[in-house]
């Protein structure tokens, strides 16, 4: 009997080691799991549904962003992730979407094994760490940045294989259109101005975020020039810009009609032009960092330079929905994906229709 006790004790001690998972955070802070966490707590706004995405069900997340949450429920994602919606959304203290002070209290009654928080404010990550909780530290703002917490997530789901096969088809993407580009004289390419809010404030995002690296592998150069990260800006500076591509994102309720018909905009070429165009919204929104960022290129490549990039933006929703989701799109999903109705009278939209 002793025999078999301690048989058992070290099959046990060898399963257990084989599942531990060992990881460094983007603080560079090392964790350890003995087996993988079940119960995860996600504050970061993008990183929910990528995680679902990777890991193929939203089964493991008890708690995530009100603003994630309020994408995925304008969105697909209902149809993805049919339960999503049963997630706990008020794990900040409330406010923006540029709020991300944990409600702790909430947190702990969740009981997570681990929790996703942005790691580049102490005052926000600090107080999780004090909970003896693992804390994920991840970073914003580059798609590099994207990309390391990518795997973070393989890692933690135990689909390091599906993270990579994710990441790759990403890369080959970015691969193919910065090819497709590269010879393009400045000359040709587009004054993009990508707005991360318009209506109550307006706020635009420089060089080295993710949107900017989105405008230039679509064949267009960032309207801001020299500025950097994300930010607040006058409309006399938009003026003074005078881009001739507009995108409104997603953290946002405005809509190209909104520009076309404000007098402030009139001497604004993309307005001049109807060049205005809401970013699309699919299983999350594709103007930040996310698993459907590919699409967002494609989708902004084929509006700047429709002969060149010449995408077929509809196959290309099913192709990636099939690969992320197992899901195959109706023409009315894609529809409302791509904000059809809202962008039907900028210019070139019409190609985005089903024929």
């Amino acid at each position: 009997m002793l025999s078999l006790v301690a048989i058992l004790v070290v099959a046990l001690g060898e399963f257990s080691s084989a599942h531990a998972i060992d990881l460094t955070d983007q603080r560079n802070r090392k964790l350890t799991f003995s087996r993988p966490p079940e119960r995860l707590v996600i504050i970061p706004i993008p990183a929910p549904s990528t995680f679902m995405a990777i890991d193929g069900s939203e089964k493991k997340i008890v708690g995530m962003n009100e603003y994630a949450a309020r994408a995925m429920q304008e969105g697909i994602a209902g149809k993805l992730f049919p339960d999503f919606r049963q997630i706990q959304t008020g794990v900040t203290t409330g406010g923006d979407a540029s709020n991300f002070a944990p409600n702790v209290e909430t947190i702990l009654a969740l009981r997570p094994d681990a929790i996703f928080q942005w790691a580049n404010n102490s005052d926000v990550i600090g107080p999780l760490d004090r909970t003896g909780i693992p804390v994920v530290g991840m970073r914003v703002g580059s798609f590099e940045n994207y990309v390391e917490y990518v795997r973070l997530m393989g890692k933690i789901a135990g689909r390091e294989d599906r993270a990579d096969e994710l990441l790759g088809k990403q890369q080959e993407i970015r691969q193919s259109l910065a090819s497709r580009f590269a010879d393009l004289p400045p000359a040709q390419r587009p004054r993009v101005l990508y707005f991360n809010r318009t209506t109550n404030v307006l706020r635009v995002s420089g060089q080295g975020t993710a949107q900017d690296l989105a405008i230039q592998l679509a064949g267009g150069q960032n309207a801001v020039g020299s500025a950097s990260s994300i930010s607040t800006v006058t409309i006399e500076q938009i003026l003074a810009w005078n881009p001739q591509v507009v995108l409104l994102g997603n953290f946002d309720s405005a809509m190209p009609s909104d520009l076309y018909r404000d007098p402030r905009w009139q001497g604004v070429d993309a307005v001049r032009a109807r060049r205005v165009y809401r970013v699309p919204l699919g299983g999350y929104r594709w103007d930040p960092p996310s698993h459907e960022s590919a699409l967002g290129w494609l989708w902004l490549a084929g509006l700047l330079h429709p002969e060149r990039a010449q995408v077929n933006i509809r196959s290309s929703v099913r192709d990636w929905f099939g690969f992320l989701y197992d899901y195959k799109p109706t023409d009315e999903d894609i529809d409302g994906m791509l904000f059809l109705r809202e962008n039907a009278s900028s210019t070139g939209y019409d190609a985005y229709r089903a024929r």
